[in-house]
């Protein structure tokens, strides 16, 4: 009877199989060992499988220098490379090697080391701030509280924020970091913040200390020996406001002014006039007669209104690519080249004091022959060289800094002895 017992295990025994049938997701292999079908992991491939990503955390020096697993944490980091120096990995030396790129040594994690999975569903529950499939990008803080766009950093700033290799690169996590791009007229991290108007303090300084912004925006267009019809060219202007709204002007006729005309260039200045949200109010435009040459010319824009006090942002000019193919709207032939420089008094000086110097496509420019005898403070006579050494631009700041502003209306309260739109306009004198 022992013995039918003893031979009834042994027999029980050989006939083990995977643990619950390694769950009807894997095969069982030999000794009993479940091979798990893709998506699956587990003993008994219970557990499903969450979304891996690169870490959003570095591996540690330490576990880099255990050379019993470093090659496999470099199989699992992409883009991951240590330098070999003599059979030790050179940590040191890779930085070196790279910089100023940075070594990302970020393995693939599960939940990109963000979150916590759940084998149930192989689902990631993402830490706060975190989002997305693994939990693999950041999230916009109170969803930009509806005034504004949530934007991955490259997005929001692909000319300074882009790496070649996007794993060993500083600006590794460029589609993964998100932030908020507010809406006009909102700002804060959140875009849960009203701008108030800027201005000039109406209190600090006297005119002949401050300057105007003036801008020079150059173009050429064909001449008669390439192109039949020199008359048809256009061009476009872009302009960022105080409360971040940037807009485009219409198709602007590149031949529709003459230099010198007493009215000025009316062409250009109605183009930004007409930009909406009173972005640009008044602003002064003229055509200069520089003798460039070569259907090159250059328009001289002045910002006059109070609202554009101070250094402008940079006109943007002919953003456009191409806006002469099918499908363009509106479609129109472009000038062959066309850039902006700020040309206001501080401009033409350099740190030191010492005059700097101008050029136009190798041309030289003269201040004379740009700014008007009203910038260049002529009524000062012997003494206009010094106070324009000295000059610097008005200042543009919230409520002219004669006031505070309130975030949730956006409307300044000013100070006693300013009044007006933005606390521009002084009331008393001292």
């Amino acid at each position: 009877m022992k013995t039918f017992i003893s031979l009834a295990v042994l027999i029980g025994f050989a006939k083990a199989a995977c643990p619950n049938s390694c769950s009807s997701r894997g095969t069982c292999g030999a000794d009993d060992v479940c091979t798990c079908y893709a998506g699956w992991k587990g003993g008994d491939c219970s557990y499903r499988i969450c979304p891996y990503g690169p870490s959003w955390s570095v591996t540690s020096a330490n576990e880099l220098a255990d050379d019993r697993s470093l090659n496999e944490r470099i199989a699992a980091t992409p883009g991951g490379y240590i330098k070999d120096n003599a059979g030790t990995a050179d940590i040191k030396g890779t930085y070196e090697e790279l910089y100023p790129k940075v070594p990302a040594f970020r393995e693939y994690v599960e939940c990109s080391g963000r979150g916590n999975c759940n084998y149930a569903t192989g689902r990631c529950n993402c830490f706060a701030g975190f989002e997305g499939r693994g939990c693999r990008r950041t999230s916009c803080p109170n969803g930009c509280s509806g005034h504004g766009k949530c934007m991955t950093n490259a997005e929001a700033n692909d000319k300074s924020y882009s790496g070649i290799n996007i794993f060993n690169s500083q600006f590794w996590d460029e589609t993964r970091t998100q932030q908020c791009v507010c809406d006009r007229g909102f700002q804060g991290y959140d875009c849960s913040e009203r701008v108030c108007p800027y201005g000039d303090n109406p209190k600090s300084e006297c005119a002949e200390t401050t300057a105007d912004d003036y801008q020079l925006v150059y173009v050429k267009t064909k001449t008669k020996d390439e192109a039949v019809n020199t008359g048809e060219e256009y061009f476009t202007l872009r302009f960022k406001d105080q409360f971040g709204g940037t807009y485009g002007t219409r198709p602007i006729n590149a031949h529709k002014c003459t230099a010198g005309d007493p009215s000025g260039c009316l062409e250009v200045q109605y183009a930004l006039m007409d930009l909406p949200n009173f972005a640009i109010p008044d602003v002064e435009a003229d055509l200069l007669d520089l003798k460039l040459g070569g259907g090159q010319q250059a328009y001289l824009i002045h910002f006059t209104n109070p609202a554009n006090s101070g250094k402008q942002n940079t006109l943007e000019c002919e953003v456009i690519a191409d806006s002469d193919v099918n499908g363009a709207s509106p479609k129109y032939s472009q000038v062959t080249a066309c850039h902006v420089f700020h040309a206001g008094g501080p401009q033409w000086y350099n740190a030191d004091g010492t005059k700097a110097g101008f050029r136009l496509n190798g041309n030289d420019v003269t201040r004379e022959q740009v700014l008007p005898k009203e910038a260049l403070l002529y009524e000062l006579g012997a003494a206009a060289e010094e106070a324009l050494k000295a000059q610097r631009y008005k200042e543009y700041i919230p409520c002219s800094g004669q006031g505070t502003c309130n975030t949730e209306t956006g409307v300044c309260k000013c100070a006693e002895g300013t009044t007006g739109e933005g606390c521009r306009v002084a009331t008393t004198y001292s």
